[in-house]
């Protein structure tokens, strides 16, 4: 390696386990960090934050947040191998609403 950069950047993960479509809007949920992190971010299609409160704690926090910013109607669509993750946060979303 040379340098902590090169090997910072290729620690961080982003794993997709959601996707929320709404009127031609895109989020996308995702685990970040190491694999087995529990913080999660929602983004936009390009890689953004969606909302400047980030990162989440848990999969609770990101139903909370799509709730704050009216995507609480929206069922979150599973992203990846994995549907566990997107089908908690539909049915914390669905819980809130």
């Amino acid at each position: 390696m040379r340098s902590a950069e090169t090997f910072l950047s290729r620690s961080q993960v982003y794993d997709p386990v959601a996707v929320l479509r709404r009127d031609g809007e895109i989020l996308i949920v995702a685990r970040v960090g190491m694999k087995a992190s529990q913080r999660f971010m929602i983004l936009t299609p390009e890689g953004e934050p969606a909302w400047p409160h980030q990162p989440h704690g848990s999969l609770s926090d990101v139903a909370w947040a799509l709730r704050a910013h009216d995507w609480h109607q929206v069922t979150p669509e599973p992203a990846g191998q994995n549907t566990r993750a997107a089908k908690t946060l539909a049915r914390l979303v669905s819980e809130r609403a």
